[in-house]
C-alpha cells in the first residue's frame, strides 16, 4: 500500500463516528538500503575505484600524449608501433569505465555530487580514449613518412610547440579532476587558444612550403595532419577541465564543446 493511500477517504467521514483507530504508521528502517553503514561503505568504495581507474586510464594515455610527437620527428619506428599496440589497452580501459559506471548508477542511484562524479567519469572516459586514438594515429603516420626525410625545421618548431602546449594541458587537466581544482581546470580552458593558434601558423606555412617546394608536399601533409591530431588532444583536455567545472560547481559544460 503506497503513502497515499493511507489516507485516501478520511475528509468525508462523518465527524459522529468515532475516529478509527490509527493507522499502523509506514514503517521505514532506522537505516534504509540506501543508508545503510555497509550501503554507504560498498557505494564509497566503487565511488573511489571509478577515480583509480580514471586515474590509472589517463596516467596510460598520458604517456602516449607525450610520446607520440617525438616518435613522429625522430621517425622512431619501433616506438611507433608500440604507441599503436598501447592505445589497444585504452580501449579495453574505456569499456570497462563505462560499465562501471552504468553499475553505480543502476546499484546506487547516486544524487546531487555524486551524481555528477559519475557522470563526468563517464563524459572523460570518451575523452581519454580519442586522445588517445589521436596519439596512434600520430604514431601511424611515422610509419608512412619516407624514410631518412628531413623536416623544415619551422614546421619542426611548430609541431614541438604545439605538442609542448597540448602535454601540458592534458596533464593539467588531469591533475585538476584528480584533484577537483577548479581553478587548474579554468586555467587549462583559458590555455586552449594556444594549440589553436599555432596550428593555425603551422597550416600556413605547410601551405606556403608545398608552393615552393612540391617536392616535399607529402612530408609537409603528414607533418601537417599530426598538427591538427596534437590540436584536437589539446580540444579534449579543454573537455576534461569542463567536467572539472561541471564537478565542482554543476556548470553544464557548452553544446558547442568538441568532440
Amino acid at each position: 500500500m503506497g503513502i497515499r493511500s493511507l489516507f485516501r477517504g478520511r475528509r468525508n467521514r462523518p465527524e459522529t463516528k468515532p475516529a478509527p483507530a490509527p493507522a499502523k504508521p509506514v514503517s521505514f528502517a532506522a537505516n534504509p538500503p540506501d543508508l545503510d553503514p555497509h550501503t554507504l561503505t560498498t557505494f564509497d568504495q566503487a565511488l573511489g575505484e571509478l577515480m583509480s581507474r580514471v586515474k590509472r586510464m589517463g596516467e596510460h594515455v598520458g604517456g602516449m600524449v607525450a610520446g607520440c610527437g617525438p616518435v613522429f620527428l625522430a621517425q622512431d619506428l619501433a616506438k611507433a608501433r608500440e604507441l599503436i599496440q598501447a592505445d589497444l589497452k585504452v580501449d579495453a580501459q574505456k569499456d570497462e569505465l563505462m560499465s562501471r559506471t552504468l553499475e553505480v548508477l543502476a546499484r546506487h542511484r547516486p544524487v546531487a555530487s555524486d551524481l555528477r562524479l559519475v557522470l563526468a567519469v563517464e563524459h572523460i572516459a570518451i575523452d581519454l580514449e580519442r586522445s588517445a586514438d589521436h596519439a596512434k594515429n600520430i604514431a601511424k603516420r611515422s610509419l608512412s613518412l619516407p624514410s631518412r626525410v628531413t623536416f623544415d625545421p619551422s614546421i619542426r618548431e611548430l609541431i614541438q610547440n604545439l605538442h609542448s602546449a597540448v602535454t601540458s594541458m592534458f596533464n593539467d587537466s588531469l591533475t585538476a579532476f584528480i584533484t577537483r581544482n577548479a581553478a587548474l581546470a579554468h586555467n587549462v580552458s583559458r590555455r586552449d587558444q594556444l594549440p589553436d593558434s599555432i596550428y593555425d601558423d603551422m597550416f600556413h606555412a605547410v601551405i606556403a612550403r608545398i608552393q615552393l617546394k612540391p617536392a616535399n608536399a607529402a612530408t609537409d601533409v603528414q607533418a601537417l595532419f599530426v598538427g591538427k591530431s596534437l590540436e584536437r588532444i589539446g580540444d579534449h583536455a579543454t573537455n576534461i577541465s569542463e567536467e572539472v567545472t561541471f564537478l565542482t560547481r554543476g556548470d553544464i559544460p557548452a553544446s558547442t564543446r568538441k568532440h
